[in-house]
């Protein structure tokens, strides 16, 4: 299972607090801690750690957070000849995690922002093996529409995991066989909190099938022909970061496993439910043993 991920890179500076502070107001977190991060960077270990093989894309600066990025996604056996050094600073994100698992973000983009469809186009040659290319929206806009028109005019498949939520150019829709948009992203994008609704407008707008995650309700696939319902797994979450992004990944290999939409769906449900049972982004990221060992147990 080949996968490419087009996307971003952070450190996370993760502070654990016992409640999400007010405006103005200053609070003692109880523990710190350094962890890899990034919505790219997370979907393509998570998917490294479930059993794909996987090709990163992106950009780092050369600073010390740009060295240890880079060093864990290549002990992940990731593949980040596409990876671009600049000398911006590496993009970072600072987030408070209270008692019951919730979450508060901010993030610097900075190289992140530095991924040009150029530099994109310059590294095709890594691409070419993939099945599936993977986006998310933490890269310029610009760089991600044009790279998935590029793409798409070779015959790969597009994933787009549209978060942070933003607008998207109608062109854009047809080009993608799948979005995963979270309850607020579709409503964003569709003008409506109904699920469905929001979901019919996407796919009249020419997107090919819908994926809407929520949470510990699970999630919902939605094409024109059908809707199908994931199984959620009841876990105790103590940090929701890169929930969403373990789920992208696992719903791609489970497909490109062959495996039917309603199984597809319950893996990934299981994926996100496990990376909220730890700390930090990367290093909450379920393996495949784990995650099958919970479908097992529910």
């Amino acid at each position: 299972m080949k996968i490419a991920v087009i996307g971003s890179i952070n450190m996370d500076l993760v502070l654990q607090v016992q409640r999400l502070p007010q405006k103005g107001e200053t609070l003692l977190a109880d523990h710190f801690k350094k962890v890899p991060g990034g919505k790219g960077a997370n979907q393509a270990v998570a998917a490294a750690r479930l059993g794909a093989d996987v090709t990163m894309l992106g950009a780092l600066g050369t600073d010390g957070f740009g060295d240890e990025l880079l060093e864990g996604l290549k002990k992940e056996r990731i593949n980040t000849d596409g990876i671009l050094r600049t000398e911006t600073p590496s993009g970072n994100a600072v987030i408070t995690v209270d008692e019951q698992g919730n979450n508060t973000i901010v993030v610097f983009s900075g190289a992140n922002f530095d991924v040009t469809e150029s530099w994109v186009y310059d590294k095709l040659e890594l691409l070419q093996e993939a099945e599936w290319i993977m986006f998310q929206l933490e890269t310029p806009m610009e760089t991600v529409e044009k790279s998935i028109q590029r793409l798409k005019s070779q015959d790969k498949k597009i994933l787009l995991n549209p978060a942070p939520a933003k607008d998207l150019a109608d062109t854009l829709y047809p080009m993608i066989d799948i979005i995963t948009p979270n309850e607020t992203e579709l409503a964003l994008l569709s003008g409506t909190e109904d699920i469905e609704a929001g979901a019919r407008i996407l796919l009249k707008k020419g997107v090919r099938q819908v994926v809407v995650t929520l949470g510990e309700k699970g999630s919902l696939a939605i094409n024109k022909e059908q809707i199908i319902e994931g199984k959620p797994y009841q876990v105790k979450a103590v940090d929701t970061t890169a929930a969403g992004d373990t789920y992208n990944a696992a719903l791609l290999i489970a497909l490109m496993e062959d495996k039917g939409m309603k199984e597809s769906l319950d893996f990934a449900n299981a994926a996100g439910a496990l990376a909220t049972t730890r700390i930090g982004a990367q290093s909450s990221l379920p393996t495949r043993n784990e995650v099958l060992e919970l479908i097992k147990k529910d």
